[in-house]
């Protein structure tokens, strides 16, 4: 449980059309997010690193990574 409760989407205007294409792509949100948008700058450099990350032209496929990450969530008891 975070200290902090999640804003709702929308909750910051400038931050909207990141929110739209995370729904899209994932299905939701994570509380993360909608915590960092608090500060716009953070969630924005979070999804640059994240877009960094999951690049398709690295040398480890997606789907190797998607998979990693999630028995990394999963052993650290995260649901997402």
């Amino acid at each position: 449980m975070s200290r902090l409760d999640p804003l709702p989407i929308g909750a910051v205007p400038e931050l909207q059309e990141t929110f739209e294409k995370h729904l899209a792509s994932n299905g939701y949100v994570p509380n993360s997010q909608l915590i960092m948008q608090r500060r716009p700058k953070l969630v924005k450099a979070w999804r640059v690193l994240s877009q960094a990350v999951f690049d398709p032209d690295g040398e480890v496929s997606i789907a190797f990574k998607r998979l990693l990450a999630y028995v990394v969530a999963r052993t650290h008891g995260c649901h997402y």
